[in-house]
């Protein structure tokens, strides 16, 4: 099966109902009927939380929650770090730990709506969510 990272970003459309929205929500039910493996970092519910902290606690728990379901969720270590940090510099460091992370984790594609920022370092496929979409419905005959 397939095995998907998914930036922040993603969970963000997802999660605020953004202007790709119906694309994350269309990958997350793949996620929840089995047909792919999503996987998150723990640094994206970090991340999450510290960009979502002007909603209330009572809106902000249950929606976090909700962005959970389906999701594997990878930590991030120091191996990681220090991989990241051997890297020659880049534009969005988070970003390279967000890669970094996908990598260890056995990660086949990286989906982000900022594919530019990862194009700097990314060795693995990188697709924007309606991207990603039209690749896994083209590959799957559906």
């Amino acid at each position: 099966m397939m095995k998907v990272f998914l930036d922040t970003n993603i969970l963000l459309d997802y999660g605020e109902v953004r202007n790709d929205f119906i694309y994350a929500k269309a990958i997350m039910e793949l996620g929840e009927r089995g047909e792919v493996e999503l996987y998150a970092s723990y640094l994206s519910y970090a991340n999450m939380g510290y960009i979502l902290r002007h909603y209330p606690k009572e809106e902000l728990w249950p929606l976090i929650k909700d962005m959970r379901e389906g999701i594997n969720v990878l930590s991030t270590d120091s191996t990681q770090l220090d991989a990241t940090l051997a890297h020659q510099p880049v534009k969005d460091y988070e970003d390279l730990l967000q890669y970094r992370c996908a990598v260890e984790g056995g990660c086949e594609i990286i989906v982000t709506n900022n594919k530019r920022d990862y194009m700097e370092f990314c060795e693995l496929p990188i697709y924007s969510s309606k991207e990603f979409l039209l690749h896994y419905f083209s590959q799957n005959n559906l």
